[in-house]
């Protein structure tokens, strides 16, 4: 699932909105990377391969998300939003 916060100016064309409800979701950051490297397959290796095995949480039935953000001067983070429920 790609995603895009709503711009303030409404849908744009072609778009369509999705209404997601509420639930708890674990939130992992790759933390800042020069442009053009993410280390987001490294994270999300490190998610299911040593975050799931060991935490009190469990995949919950929802949309996972990766989100992008431009922190400035060539620099990006990215996030992964897993939904969890407590086991």
């Amino acid at each position: 699932m790609i995603g895009y916060f709503l711009p303030q100016t409404g849908l744009p064309q072609g778009f369509k909105k999705l209404q997601i409800p509420p639930q708890m979701h674990a939130i992992f950051s790759t933390g800042l990377n020069p442009d053009g490297q993410s280390g987001i397959h490294d994270l999300w290796r490190r998610i299911w391969g040593e975050w799931f095995p060991t935490c009190d949480y469990q995949f919950a039935n929802g949309p996972e998300f990766e989100m992008t953000y431009d922190r400035g001067n060539g620099m990006y983070e990215m996030g992964v939003w897993i939904p969890v429920v407590k086991k």
